[in-house]
């Protein structure tokens, strides 16, 4: 009884195995598609840039896997949806980036700013501050006159 049971369990393991390798090229590709864009949607609010230098280049792999495949219309549809879906998700996160990017410029702007008012204050004279405005408004008019020609 015991060397049928291991018959069953070998045979079930070699069917599996040439299920799997039976899998086509495109339903490969496919596959680490979806692998992909589950993983980012995921985790992608972790990631650090060596995280998605990785992703990026998996994502490069995959579409280089592409070039050989024949996708039949349904998996080109697939593959449409779950791009469509990783860069959407992609878009998200570095919207966060940005937004969080230019918060934080923003805000140092403002203090330089107000660091250069005070400054400016302290060591400029009247005269020299008129004079610098001068040379800023004919830098600008001679940008503008040569946008003209």
């Amino acid at each position: 009884m015991k060397s049928y049971k291991s018959i069953i369990s070998v045979l079930t393991v070699i069917a599996f195995c040439i299920l799997t390798s039976c899998q086509s090229r495109e339903e490969k590709v496919i596959n680490k598609l979806n692998n992909l864009s589950e993983q980012i949607e995921e985790d992608g609010k972790d990631f650090d840039e060596k995280d998605w230098e990785n992703a990026i280049k998996k994502f490069e792999k995959i579409h280089e896997d592409m070039q050989d495949c024949k996708f039949t219309y349904e998996q080109l549809q697939e593959v449409g949806r779950t791009e469509g879906r990783l860069y959407a998700i992609i878009a998200k996160e570095s919207a966060k980036v940005l937004g969080q990017g230019v918060s934080d410029a923003i805000q140092q702007f403002g203090s330089f700013a107000k660091g250069f008012k005070e400054g400016a204050e302290e060591n400029f004279d009247e005269d020299a501050i008129e004079d610098a405005l001068d040379k800023i408004s004919n830098a600008f008019k001679s940008v503008e006159d040569e946008w003209d020609e």
